[in-house]
């Protein structure tokens, strides 16, 4: 037989292998068919989150716990869905599509880019299902039921007020023998930033709280009425809209960062380096680091790295504005398959303990356990360090509603209300611009204001320039592209709406 004919005999050998495994596998499939409709029948809903928790380990698990939990409660199975490690960006309509999410915590200016484009779903038809949603809707916003004109966001259930403090290395403090008793202020570090930067070289005596951040990053100067430029300052005796950029407090805080740049207390690569602060602090990598004080965050922190860490909170109060209510908006996109459902998804969310502590927590017994006195820790062998599970975005969710984590105040609600009570309310509270008023192109106003600020929060200038030399010209281009004009309209409607408004303890919200 000749070798082409011995060829030809195998390859018709192989084919008809090769379909045979093909049918098999086919038959396999259709056999497996009716299990897989069968798991479809029940509703999924996916939840997107982003930063670090999405890159836990057992995330699977925890869904898995999710899932039968909500159908348990609902009938309908949730599960977390990763959209990436930036939450901005992880905001992205297109990319959540994509990855099948079908309820977001956005932020605002998002959340209204999306509404206008008819990208989320009008939740007023399925409000009766979820009245922990319809509760928060009322306490933060006047408008009557009768005149809101869909429901397409609410806001996320606690507001975003706090204030700043430092989160400190406790071996770097003890072993240097470092006086603490008179930190009140960022300028009051200075002796032991010094202190770090003589002994121990390899340290990083003052990280930012996250990449992209201002030195001082969370005590703001103003309240910023149009999220650009123009804003009442929180120092003044009146609430004049001014320039914050012009202002004096804005160069002091240049001035800080500019300092600060020059004594070497900033690492060489702050501009690109993707570790949080506190990661860097509780690492021993840095010194210390600014940190968002207010009550469940600090709480939990300090019960878990108490034995690493030192907080504590600078003399600032915390200071309450419109956008502190507002900053962020849970919403449901609107190509979701199972609208009523996602709302029922969404209200347990605000309201229900397991779910909450399944989110924020993880696996009771693989995660964490339940002490006698009912608080959480962590099981014989797990810590912060190797621990499965680990969510990073606590902020977006009702966290008093959840179980309290060991050495955490069992009165969580009442320290908020203490805590939101001993804020300085700004007198725009409640106000929102109307842009479509404005006559000046804030967009280029915004990019502006955006390309500077990353060099001159850090203390740096650019294109050769040097930090007085890069302030200056920043503040003649946004004299040049129209920042008094924009001040001067922002300041008409904050005095209109100041002279019409009744005092009123709620927020006013636009369309939701």
């Amino acid at each position: 037989m000749k070798i082409h004919e011995r060829m030809s005999e195998k390859r018709c050998f192989y084919m008809i292998v090769f379909l045979a495994v093909i049918l098999f596998v086919l038959s396999g499939c259709e056999k497996q068919q009716p299990e897989s409709e069968s798991v479809d029948s029940i509703p999924t809903i996916n939840i997107g989150i982003s930063a670090r928790t999405g890159l836990s380990k057992n995330l699977s698990e925890v869904n898995q716990t999710l899932g039968d939990l909500t159908e348990e409660k609902i009938g309908v199975r949730a599960r977390l869905i990763w959209t990436g490690l930036n939450s901005s960006q992880g905001n992205s309509y297109y990319k959540n599509r994509q990855l099948g999410v079908d309820i977001l915590n956005i932020y605002f200016n998002q959340f209204e880019n999306y509404r206008q484009k008819n990208l989320l779903l009008d939740m007023e038809p399925y409000m009766a299902e979820a009245p922990a949603l319809q509760e928060v809707l009322d306490e933060k916003t006047d408008l009557p039921e009768d005149e809101r004109e869909g429901i397409y966001g609410i806001p996320k259930p606690l507001s975003d007020i706090h204030t700043n403090g430092v989160i400190l290395n406790r071996t770097y403090v003890e072993k240097y023998h470092m006086d603490i008793s008179n930190i009140h202020k960022p300028e009051d570090l200075e002796p032991l930033l010094d202190i770090i930067k003589k002994e121990r070289p390899d340290v990083v005596p003052w990280a930012l709280e996250k990449r992209g951040n201002a030195v001082v990053e969370r005590s703001p100067i103003a309240d910023i009425l149009d999220g650009c430029l123009a804003g009442i300052l929180y120092e003044g005796t009146d609430d004049t809209v001014c320039n914050i950029y012009e202002s004096d407090a804005y160069t002091k805080r240049v001035e800080l960062a500019k300092r600060w740049q020059k004594k070497g207390y900033l690492a060489e690569d702050v501009i690109t380096n993707i570790e949080t602060g506190q990661t860097q602090v509780i690492a021993g990598d840095a010194f210390a680091a600014e940190f968002v004080i207010k009550p469940d965050e600090m709480q939990y922190e300090e019960s878990l790295y108490g034995d690493k860490v030192i907080i504590i909170p600078f003399d600032n109060r915390p200071v309450l504005d419109t956008e502190d209510d507002w900053v962020t908006v849970w919403s449901i996109f609107s190509e979701t398959k199972y609208p009523e459902e996602a709302v029922k998804v969404l209200g347990l969310l605000y309201s229900d303990e397991d779910v909450l502590n399944t989110i924020l927590y993880g696996v009771e017994g693989m995660h964490y356990e339940v002490q006698e006195d009912g608080s959480f820790a962590f099981p014989s062998g797990i810590n912060s360090s190797n621990v499965g599970y680990f969510c990073s975005t606590k902020w977006q969710f009702n966290t008093p509603k959840a179980g309290i984590w060991s050495g955490m105040s069992d009165d969580l609600e009442g320290d908020f209300k203490t805590f939101i009570a001993s804020a300085n309310i700004s007198p725009a509270y409640g106000f929102w611009l109307d842009e479509s008023r404005i006559t000046v192109d804030i967009q280029k106003l915004k990019e502006i204001v955006s390309r500077y600020k990353k060099n001159l929060n850090i203390g740096l200038g650019a294109d050769g320039k040097d930090v007085d030399t890069y302030l200056e010209e920043f503040r003649k281009e946004l004299r040049e592209a129209g920042s008094e004009e924009l001040v001067k309209e922002v300041r008409d409607q904050y005095q209109a709406w100041k002279t019409k408004k009744e005092y009123d303890v709620g927020v006013k919200s636009p369309q939701l």
